[in-house]
């Protein structure tokens, strides 16, 4: 069950990532998405903890501690006008989810790889 939630949290967090990383920032629209997306990353980071295919956890849940770590400072450091803060903090989140979701997809054994493969 911890997979699918996952998933359902994952697969739009990667398609609003890649949407407000292209859209004019400090915009409703920007920050509406960017809260959604906050969220789910945030489901998606926790669950993660759960899913553990070998039994024990793995270099990928590093993965998932930069997402819990990195979201709430991005948050406050937009609060507080941190623009540059924010930015590395978000964008590292968002690539270290596209790498994780590589290496889920590319590792045997795990549920993605035998999903594709």
């Amino acid at each position: 069950m911890d997979i699918y939630i996952h998933l359902l949290a994952v697969i739009p967090s990667l398609v609003l990532g890649a949407i407000n990383l292209f859209l004019e920032k400090g915009t409703l629209t920007h920050k509406r998405i960017g809260k959604v997306w906050a969220i789910l990353m945030l489901i998606t980071a926790i669950s993660s903890l759960f899913i553990m295919p070998t039994g024990s956890f793995t270099w990928l849940h590093l993965f998932s501690i930069l997402v819990i770590v990195c979201i709430p400072v991005g948050v406050i450091s937009i609060r507080k006008g941190n623009i540059k803060r924010h930015t590395h903090c978000m964008v590292g989140a968002y690539i270290g989810t596209i790498i994780s979701a590589y290496f889920a997809v590319e590792t045997p054994g795990r549920f993605l790889y035998g999903v594709f493969y």
